[in-house]
């Protein structure tokens, strides 16, 4: 009972001290120097629009902080950035250093802030160009045995885009590619909103972002039995014996296609122009319709007997 007593007698008071400990404590940690370092982003502004940065400039900087607990608290890192003004830059070489007051966005007092890395950059200025080129895929990976694509399935809008960047650079660039699709996730027809790869450090693109539509089927197999060979000659006074007299083909490519695949829109051809009377083993040339694979043949040679004509 006296050492519950003791606690709460005149506990008002005690709760005072306590509370008014508490806020020495925090304002004399708050007061401490601390030193921070961040990164943040590393900004070029102010060159003109007929002119353009040559060499890949770095994105971030690095920037030390010596300030108190409170300071740091109160302005935080979250709109910081580091800014070079090029307004005044011409065609050829310069060097941008970062002093103290291209720190932007920190609000504390001058010189409680600086650039640590880079401390400077060097780059090229040149005269800008502006070209239109076309949009390519591009792709990783392959796309998984169960599908195959459409044939003319592919359609990129748009298909050409302007790109602006220093001259002797731009005369370079042929096409743009979009970022890698990865084919090994793909199931079925692919819409997507897709961006360009380009360095953006050095180019800019107008549109930066594409719309792709690749279509793919359903992966099918057909065996398209008794088509007949088709000979090619000189003249109509000779004749011809093969032997087998018809093949039968088997056919990979999208369903729908093979479903309705008949004997007439595939070609069994052999061609024998300019060869004498005589009898010939040949491989024939088989002509599909596009996006049709042909997998195996029931004869891969066919003998061919050339005689002329009784007539």
């Amino acid at each position: 009972m006296k050492i519950a007593r003791a606690i709460t007698h005149n506990l008002g008071a005690k709760l005072l001290a306590l509370v008014v400990a508490v806020l020495v404590w925090f304002n004399a940690s708050g007061q401490e120097q601390v030193v921070r370092t961040r990164t943040v982003p590393l900004l070029f502004e102010g060159l003109p629009d007929s002119l353009a940065v040559a060499t890949p400039l770095p994105e971030t900087a690095e920037v030390r902080v010596v300030a108190s607990r409170r300071q740091l608290v109160t302005t935080g890192f979250r709109r910081v950035s580091v800014v070079s003004d090029l307004s005044g830059f011409g065609p050829g070489r310069h060097r941008v250093s970062f002093g103290p007051d291209a720190i932007r966005g920190l609000g504390l007092v001058p010189g409680a802030a600086q650039v640590t890395s880079p401390d400077h950059v060097d780059l090229e200025v040149e005269p800008m160009a502006i070209r239109r080129v076309q949009v390519s895929l591009a792709t990783s990976g392959e796309l998984p045995h169960s599908v195959v694509p459409v044939e003319g399935g592919l359609t990129i809008e748009p298909a050409w885009v302007t790109i602006r960047g220093p001259a002797s650079m731009l005369e370079r660039v042929q096409h743009v590619s979009t970022r890698a699709l990865d084919l090994t996730k793909v199931r079925d027809t692919v819409q997507r909103d897709i961006a360009l790869d380009v360095d953006r450090r050095i180019f800019a693109c107008d549109p930066a972002r594409v719309n792709l539509t690749m279509r793919v089927s359903a992966r099918g197999e057909r065996v398209l039995a008794n088509v007949p060979p088709t000979v090619l000659l000189d003249s109509d006074r000779m004749e011809v014996e093969i032997e087998p007299r018809a093949v039968s083909l088997t056919l990979e490519g999208p369903a729908a296609v093979l479903d309705t695949l008949s004997s007439g829109d595939v070609s069994v051809l052999l061609s024998l122009a300019g060869r004498p009377p005589a009898t010939y083993r040949m491989s024939p040339e088989v002509i599909l319709p596009p996006g049709v694979r042909l997998t195996a043949t029931s004869a891969d040679t066919l003998q061919v007997r050339v005689f002329k004509s009784g007539r």
